[in-house]
């Protein structure tokens, strides 16, 4: 499982963590804001992703303060995708996209969603040749943990993109794979299943492994520490 908390993040810069400009990667998995081939444009305050990446997938990372940072949430670290606006700027923060990478097809996989406010999410599923296998767009928004399955356990994953159009972004936590990812120093460590068996892509609105359904968030941003 990624967690983020062997990471620098924390509470620094006045709450909003550490900026992190280039690929991050952690237990196997590697992280930045979209995939080779893919073009960025905005909607606002928000990156939009469109056009499909080219393979085998290869990931880029945003223009200086607008890519990725990790800041704690409570007491856990949280990966926040930066938008145009950009770190550290709170209305930067969360309004970004958000591609990772595994070494290895995936068939299932789940994240704990921070910060949710009623707003959307797309989340876009891409093979290693860069081939769109299916995109979901999440409504209403909320902090909780999304899972999902391939129709019938086909292991055919290798790459996603997440957007967002929520009032105050979103950032992810505890992301769960059920294939061994190798991405990076060492060998990937707890990355199993424990997702739950939805079928054809279905989406899980309830909580998976020992994430919990509802974790409420208390991000940093002061409209929702009121």
């Amino acid at each position: 499982m990624v967690t983020f908390d062997d990471l620098a993040g924390g509470f620094v810069n006045g709450g909003v963590g550490v900026d992190y400009d280039g690929v991050v990667v952690d237990n196997g998995v590697a992280f930045a804001e979209r995939f080779k081939g893919q073009t960025l444009s905005y909607n606002g305050n928000f990156d939009v992703l469109s056009g499909n990446p080219t393979g085998p997938l290869t990931l880029v990372a945003g223009a200086p303060n607008q890519n990725l940072n990790i800041f704690t949430e409570i007491s856990s670290n949280v990966l926040a995708p930066d938008g145009p606006v950009g770190y550290p700027n709170d209305d930067g923060i969360g309004e970004g996209a958000v591609s990772f990478l595994f070494s290895t097809d995936q068939s299932q996989f789940g994240f704990q969603l921070v910060g949710g406010n009623g707003g959307d999410a797309t989340v876009s599923f891409y093979a290693n040749d860069g081939s769109l296998l299916q995109s979901i767009t999440l409504t209403n928004l909320s902090s909780a943990a999304y899972g999902f399955e391939t129709d019938g356990g086909l292991k055919d994953v290798r790459g996603v993109s997440i957007t967002n159009v929520d009032p105050y972004g979103i950032a992810l936590d505890n992301l769960k794979y059920d294939v061994p990812s190798d991405i990076g120093a060492g060998p990937p460590t707890g990355a199993n299943g424990g997702v739950p068996e939805p079928a054809s892509w279905a989406l899980m609105l309830l909580g998976f492994g020992g994430l919990g359904a509802t974790l409420r968030s208390a991000r940093r941003r002061g409209a929702l520490m009121a």
